[in-house]
């Protein structure tokens, strides 16, 4: 376009190439605002898309806070185990302490029966030797059966022997009496 003052007055061509100008203007801009309008459309589209998503992570984000909380009270459940299994093991460990002290003093009590036992071994074995000779002279022993059986016998062989000494002493006796007579009759 060209240049006008403002004293001047236009001319039809010039309003005719004003009105081309314009109608070129008004085509694009409404290229322009039918683009942006595409471009509105496209973005109300993303905004709806978006404000979907936004929900769903929403729900996801109540889902998450239910299961935070729900993980907390299991955190809490697992401190209070926690706790009370530290406890526990104080207490064994105090135990622990105990019986260590404990299998020490028997450990010491068992150091000195070995000292003992080594001092003894020589009893032992001697004592070990002793009863093995008692054994076999045990073995060699009669019982209380034969015990009984030969001194029955040898009962019965003194009153044997009595009888006969008694029987000697009547002879004896008879004998004497006899020489007396006979010593009698010669003097």
């Amino acid at each position: 376009m060209t240049a006008q003052r403002d004293d001047e007055f236009a001319t039809k061509s010039d309003l005719d190439l004003l009105k081309q100008e314009l109608l070129e203007r008004i085509d694009g801009n409404a290229s322009k605002i039918e683009s942006n309008g595409k471009k509105i459309e496209s973005n109300a589209k993303r905004i709806d898309a978006n404000r979907k998503m936004i929900e769903a992570n929403g729900e996801k984000i109540d889902a998450n806070r239910k299961m935070i909380e729900a993980n907390g009270e299991k955190i809490d459940a697992n401190r209070r185990m926690i706790e009370s299994n530290g406890a526990k093991i104080e207490a064994n460990s105090k135990k622990i302490d105990a019986n260590r002290s404990a299998i020490e003093a028997n450990g010491k009590k068992i150091d000195v029966n070995s000292e003992m036992i080594e001092e003894n071994g020589g009893k032992i074995s001697r004592l070990i030797t002793k009863v093995v000779e008692n054994h076999d002279a045990i073995g060699k022993m009669l019982t209380r059966e034969e015990y009984k059986r030969d001194y029955d016998r040898l009962i019965q062989g003194q009153d044997q022997m009595m009888v006969i000494l008694l029987r000697l002493d009547q002879e004896r006796v008879v004998t004497n009496a006899r020489l007396d007579r006979l010593e009698a009759g010669r003097n």
